[in-house]
């Protein structure tokens, strides 16, 4: 498959032939078929529904983003706010905490067609987590190749992910890329599982990324620093959307390998992680809760190495 420009990831340049590289192919045909949704997302790890969500919402929820970004001088100003450029040099935070000043956002992701999405396909009450990363993606280099498994997998392995674009998102300016059919590889159901917040109670000494090389051989959870080559070592190729656009979802399990490419634009690039499960079933104490408390010391758990 060719693309008017190579395509990178951590600044490799990923291989772009048919086997290993290729477009999403809608689920939207399915939307009304909860059974196929599931035998779709069982086959191949995810599902991509262009124009499932409610674009005013989406523009809502990305203006006042926009906005968030502006106050905090994120925003080039020498262009309009709404264009998104990146100030520079760019100096990227986490900006998670934005969501709860963002009304239209929390809607969009936790009430209407998201929720009811759910609710069709689990065919039972949902819950989603209470944390929402919020990604605002400056120029450079994406995310590392993972799973989300070793993140978050205190409470119900049926998780799973909503990746949300706020706004149209080309190759060039990056977006999510996911390994369809990874969830099922039994080597890395062996090699590549555990919890990032653990510790060896048996060998207080033990380097770090000793102790945590069962959950990633870059010992912090992700999979690989070199997306291009894990094309071939898996066998499996990256597909992403030739276009993300506002309306957009991905959806994908806790076991799908993903990442990113790179930002080659001058813009910020938008977009959003949420999570949801069946509300039955238990839920990962890190990410619930008024103030959600993610990874730090106080959830570390010992365990005998």
């Amino acid at each position: 498959m060719s693309t008017a420009m190579p395509l990178t990831s951590l600044g490799e340049t990923l291989d772009l032939s048919a086997e290993y590289f290729g477009w999403f192919a809608s689920s939207a045909q399915l939307i009304d078929d909860p059974a196929a949704l599931r035998m779709q997302l069982a086959e191949e790890g995810y599902l991509y529904l262009p124009g499932y969500l409610d674009v005013d919402l989406v523009t809502a929820a990305r203006e006042r983003l926009l906005g968030q970004l502006d106050e905090l001088g994120m925003v080039d100003r020498a262009h309009p706010v709404s264009a998104g450029v990146a100030q520079q040099p760019w100096q990227g935070r986490s900006c998670h905490d934005l969501v709860q000043e963002n009304a239209p956002l929390r809607e969009l992701l936790y009430a209407g067609r998201m929720m009811d999405f759910y609710r069709r396909l689990f065919d039972e009450s949902v819950r989603h987590f209470d944390f929402t990363w919020l990604r605002a993606i400056g120029p450079g280099h994406g995310t590392a190749p993972h799973v989300d498994s070793v993140y978050m997998n205190r409470g119900s392995q049926r998780l799973l992910t909503s990746w949300t674009p706020l706004m149209e998102i080309t190759p060039a300016i990056g977006g999510l890329t996911i390994m369809p059919g990874s969830h099922r590889l039994d080597r890395l159901k062996k090699h590549y599982t555990g919890d990032v917040d653990t510790f060896c109670t048996n060998q207080p000494d033990r380097p770090p990324q000793d102790v945590h090389e069962w959950i990633g051989p870059l010992g912090d959870g992700k999979l690989s620093g070199h997306p291009a080559r894990l094309q071939s070592k898996l066998g499996l190729p990256w597909r992403t959307a030739e276009q993300y656009r506002p309306g957009d979802v991905v959806i994908f399990n806790i076991f799908t390998v993903h990442g990113s490419l790179d930002n080659h634009s001058d813009r910020i690039r938008l977009s959003t992680d949420s999570r949801y499960q069946p509300a039955d079933e238990p839920a990962d104490e890190r990410w619930i809760g008024e103030n959600p408390i993610g990874h730090n010391r106080s959830v570390r758990k010992g365990l005998i190495c």
